[in-house]
C-alpha cells in the first residue's frame, strides 16, 4: 500500500482529513492511485469492511461525516457502488441509518458515514472521505 494507506481484505484504505464534494473526493481517490491500481471512494459492501472503515474514519474524526463510494446520481433510487455494481437497499447487506436513504428535499444522491451508519446527502456538500485502492482495470462510468 501507499504511505498513509492501511491494508484490509485485499485492498488499501485511507480516511482523508480534508473536506471535498463527492465528485472532488472521487477525483482525489482516482488520482492518488499509481499505474495499474484502481483508486475510488471506499466500498463497504459487507459488515467486516464496514466495521474496519468505521474504525479507520473514527481514528481521524468521530464526529465528521465521510463520503463512501455509493450514490444514486444517475437514476434516483437506483444506488450504485463506484465500481459499477448495483446496491439493493433492501436485499443487500447495508448500514443505512434508520429512515435512510430518504432523498431529503429531493437532493440527496450520495452516501456518507453519519453517526451510526450510512446517510444520503447532497453530493455538492463537502465532507471528509475514505479512498480505497485495488489492483485491476479502472471502471470508467459512462
Amino acid at each position: 500500500c501507499l504511505s498513509g494507506y492501511t491494508t484490509y481484505a485485499g485492498a488499501c484504505f485511507k480516511a482523508y482529513n480534508q473536506e471535498k464534494t463527492y465528485d472532488q473526493a472521487r477525483q482525489v481517490c482516482e488520482a492518488a492511485a499509481p499505474k495499474g491500481v484502481v483508486g475510488m471512494l471506499a466500498l463497504p459492501k459487507d459488515k467486516h469492511v464496514n466495521n474496519f472503515l468505521r474504525d479507520l474514519k473514527n481514528a481521524v474524526s468521530e464526529i465528521s461525516r465521510f463520503w463512501i463510494g455509493l450514490s444514486d446520481q444517475k437514476d434516483e433510487g437506483e444506488w450504485m457502488w463506484e465500481d459499477g455494481t448495483p446496491h439493493d437497499t433492501i436485499g443487500d447487506w447495508s448500514n443505512w441509518q434508520l429512515g435512510e436513504p430518504n432523498d431529503n428535499q429531493g437532493g440527496e444522491d450520495c452516501a456518507n458515514y453519519g453517526g451510526s451508519g450510512w446517510n444520503d446527502a447532497p453530493c455538492s456538500s463537502a465532507y471528509k472521505f475514505i479512498c480505497q485502492m485495488k489492483e485491476g482495470i479502472p471502471h470508467k462510468s459512462l
